[in-house]
């Protein structure tokens, strides 16, 4: 009797199947790619990030770009205009016009050095704010000074890149087969341009095969954003404009800003789940068996930061071998003493136990 009841109570403790279907799913969904991928994506705040980017960017690169097509030459401020047509989908609105009335004004008025100047610093915010985001994606400590200068490299490389499409949209402007070679050239330099970001603004510290996955997800979420901006994003213009004026054309864009940094974001939190996936997918995704094998150690040195966050705290860890010396060499060796001798008379301690 007593072995029935210890029986019918072992029975109304065990689990039931939907119990254990349950607890396998969810151990299934906590190690998922799409939970680790919500998990990082809230860490990074990524909603107050995307409209931090959105705004900086309305703020700092709209007048980058401004200057740029002010003071490139008359093709490539051209090409410049047709890629915001192609790529932000502004379509010939009003807004696209007075966007080149105020480059050309801009270009008759002349385009001082100390203007420049001022407005290539004032876009170095943008590039900060973004490299603030990509360290706090990859999990690494800030750069320090010895990366102060990387955001500033960044936009002398946007620049370069402006230029690029602006030159490339310019030369196959006919259509034609040389449609085929622009939607190329744009693809590939899309690839390029997000692949060689994410290295220089976390200062070099991941192996560019790591950042492969992030170069492919943010190009293409950028490009299929852009072919939903052509279709889209004209009518939104002319209906904001029309209804508000030219605040209501401000906010369209600044919309669109949001929507593409969202993109750009998720394609980096993707990037990095990807990379620190473990299985044949992390291996594919950072080219690596080990766990770690995406880290890289720039060439001037290592970063103290980097360091530290690699460790968890702020101790500086060496091996036993490197605090008492080299494998093979005797403590005393390794700290510049002599190995003590026993004295007269007295028998060496190894040959007793011998």
């Amino acid at each position: 009797m007593a072995d029935q009841v210890a029986k019918q109570s072992a029975d109304a403790e065990a689990p039931s199947a939907w119990a254990k279907r349950l607890a396998r799913w969810r151990g299934v969904w906590e190690q998922s790619v799409p939970r680790r991928c919500v998990t990082r994506a809230l860490e990074i705040q990524i909603t107050d990030r995307m409209m931090a980017l959105a705004a900086q960017a309305f703020l700092a690169l709209m007048p980058l770009v401004i200057v740029l097509a002010a003071a490139a030459p008359q093709g490539v401020s051209d090409g410049l205009v047709d890629a915001m047509r192609t790529r932000a989908g502004l379509g010939d609105s009003d807004t696209t016009e007075n966007v080149e009335s105020i480059a050309s004004s801009a270009a008759e008025a002349g385009v001082t050095a100390f203007g420049s100047l001022l407005v290539l610093l004032s876009a170095t915010s943008f590039s900060r704010a973004l490299q603030r985001v990509y360290e706090r994606t990859w999990r690494v400590a800030p750069g320090g000074l010895r990366s102060a200068w990387r955001p500033l490299a960044w936009i002398v490389g946007m620049i370069a890149y402006f230029v690029l499409l602006g030159f490339t949209f310019k030369i196959t402007h006919s259509g034609g087969p040389l449609t085929v070679i622009r939607v190329g050239i744009a693809v590939c330099g899309s690839i390029a341009l997000w692949w060689w970001t994410p290295f220089v603004l976390l200062s070099g510290r991941v192996r560019w095969r790591a950042l492969v996955p992030t170069a492919l997800c943010t190009a293409l979420g950028t490009m299929g954003l852009g072919v939903v901006s052509a279709r889209y994003v004209p009518h939104l213009l002319s209906t904001n404009e029309s209804r508000y004026g030219t605040i209501g054309v401000a906010f369209a864009i600044e919309s669109w800003l949001v929507v593409l940094f969202a993109v750009v974001l998720a394609a980096t939190v993707l990037g990095a789940v990807l990379v620190d996936t473990r299985g044949r997918l992390g291996v594919w995704a950072r080219g690596a068996v080990e766990h770690d094998g995406w880290q890289r150690t720039p060439k001037s040195g290592k970063f103290a930061a980097w360091t530290e966050d690699a460790h968890g705290d702020g101790t500086d860890k060496t091996s036993d071998e490197a605090r008492d010396g080299t494998p093979g060499q005797a403590p005393g060796e390794a700290s510049g003493k002599a190995p003590e001798t026993p004295a007269d008379g007295e028998e060496d301690p190894g040959v007793a136990q011998r």
